[in-house]
C-alpha cells in the first residue's frame, strides 16, 4: 500500500475522523488526532503543524504533530523539527503495522534536523520505534530538591506505595518538623562549597554566546522563550547576575503520581559559564518563596547538571528520554546537547 505524508487541512476533517472513530470503537489508542486543521498563529519562533498519513484510497491511517523552531546544530543555525504523538491504525489493523515507521523515516526525509522527547523509558513503544530507526536514544538526567519534606512524604504516591518503605513513608507523613529537617540536612550535606570568587564566565549570558557549548539545541533565544513560555500562570523568570532561568509551577490535587503537591520544574537556565550555580540557588529560593514543596529539572547540559549536584540536588531515575534522528546525532557528533523539559511536548504532564 502506497502513504503519503501531507499537512493537516479542511478537506482531511471528514477522513481524521474517520480514523479516530476506528481507534476509539476499539479503546487501544492513547490518545486520538485533532478535529481540527493547522492554523496559522502568527508566531514565528515556534510553529505547530498537524500532518497526515493518507493510504492511496485517500483514508487517514495515521499522523502526528511536528514543533518548528531554528535550533543550533552542529556549529550553526538551522532549522529543526520536535516530532509528537504519532498515532498510527497499525495499532489495531495489522494491515497498517508500518505506518509508525514509514511516517518516521519519512519526517528525516522531508526534514534534515528531527528530534523527540518523552516517551515514559527507553522500553516504550516509541522509543524502541526510534531506536530501531537507528536514532540516538538516551534518557535526559533527573534531579529533584525538597523544599517540604513532610509534604512530599504525605503525597508522593511512588514513595507512599514502596512495597518496602512505603509503611515509613506514611507514618513520617504525621510527624512535624522531622521530615523537612532531615530532607535539608540531606541536601545541605551534599552541598558542595561554594567559590568566593563568583562566577568566572565571559561576560555575555545571550542565547548565540550559550549555544555554542552544544552540538545540538532548540533557539533559546529572547524571542523563542517568550513563545515557548509566554503562560504568566505557569511560568516564571528567576533572574541572577549572570543569566537567568524559567521556572514551571504546578499546583495539583488528586494526582496520580504529585497527589496534592506544588512543583516548580526547572525548564530552562541560560547563563554564562560558571554561573551555573548562582542560577540553581536562584530558582531554589525562588521556588521556596513561591510555596513549592518540591524542585524538579531534566537536564542533559553537563554545566547545568554539575551545578545542580553541586547545590546539593538529589538524582533519581528519569522518566524522559530524548532521541535524535541519524542526521541530528551526526551533526552533533560528540559535543554536549542542550535538552530540557521545554522542548517539544515535554511540558506535557508538569
Amino acid at each position: 500500500m502506497k502513504y503519503t505524508f501531507v499537512p493537516f487541512t479542511s478537506e482531511r476533517l471528514k477522513a481524521a475522523a474517520a480514523l479516530n472513530e476506528r481507534l476509539a470503537a476499539s479503546a487501544s489508542a492513547p490518545f486520538l488526532l485533532p478535529q481540527r486543521e493547522n492554523v496559522d498563529t502568527g508566531v514565528v519562533a515556534v510553529r505547530r503543524e498537524h500532518w497526515l498519513v493518507i493510504d492511496d484510497s485517500g483514508e487517514v491511517r495515521g499522523g502526528c504533530l511536528l514543533q518548528f523552531h531554528r535550533g543550533w546544530v552542529g556549529g550553526r543555525e538551522a532549522d529543526v523539527v520536535n516530532v509528537q504523538s504519532p498515532l498510527s491504525e497499525g495499532l489495531i489493523d495489522r494491515r497498517h503495522a508500518g505506518v509508525a515507521g514509514w511516517m518516521i523515516k519519512h519526517v528525516e526525509e522531508r526534514f534534515r534536523f528531527a528530534y523527540a522527547v518523552g516517551m515514559g523509558s527507553e522500553q516504550a513503544a516509541l522509543a524502541r520505534l526510534f531506536k530501531a530507526l537507528r536514532w540516538r536514544v538516551e534518557l535526559v538526567p533527573f534531579f529533584f530538591r525538597v523544599l517540604s519534606g513532610r509534604r512530599m512524604l504525605a503525597y508522593l504516591q511512588p514513595l507512599r506505595s514502596h512495597a518496602r518503605f512505603g509503611w515509613a513513608v506514611r507514618a513520617g507523613a504525621f510527624i512535624p518538623l522531622v521530615p523537612d529537617l532531615a530532607f535539608a540536612a540531606v541536601h545541605s550535606y551534599r552541598r558542595a562549597p561554594r567559590s568566593s570568587g563568583g562566577h568566572t564566565g565571559s561576560g555575555s549570558s545571550g542565547w548565540n554566546t550559550v549555544r555554542e557549548r552544544y552540538g545540538f539545541a532548540v533557539d533559546r533565544s529572547e524571542e523563542a522563550v517568550t513563545a515557548l513560555y509566554g503562560d504568566a500562570s505557569r511560568f516564571y523568570r528567576v533572574n541572577a547576575p549572570a543569566g537567568a532561568a524559567i521556572v514551571c509551577r504546578a499546583e495539583y490535587r488528586r494526582h496520580p503520581y504529585f497527589g496534592n503537591l506544588r512543583v516548580a520544574t526547572l525548564v530552562d537556565a541560560i547563563c554564562e559559564t560558571g554561573s551555573e550555580r548562582q542560577i540553581v540557588d536562584a530558582v531554589t529560593d525562588a521556588a521556596r518563596e513561591d510555596g513549592s514543596d518540591l524542585v524538579i529539572s531534566n537536564q542533559t547540559a553537563p554545566d547545568i547538571i554539575g551545578a545542580l549536584r553541586e547545590s546539593g540536588w538529589l538524582s533519581y531515575r528519569s522518566n524522559f528520554v530524548a532521541a535524535l534522528s541519524p542526521t541530528t546525532a551526526a551533526a552533533a557528533a560528540s559535543l554536549p546537547v542542550f535538552i530540557t523539559r521545554g522542548d517539544g511536548d515535554g511540558l506535557l504532564n508538569l
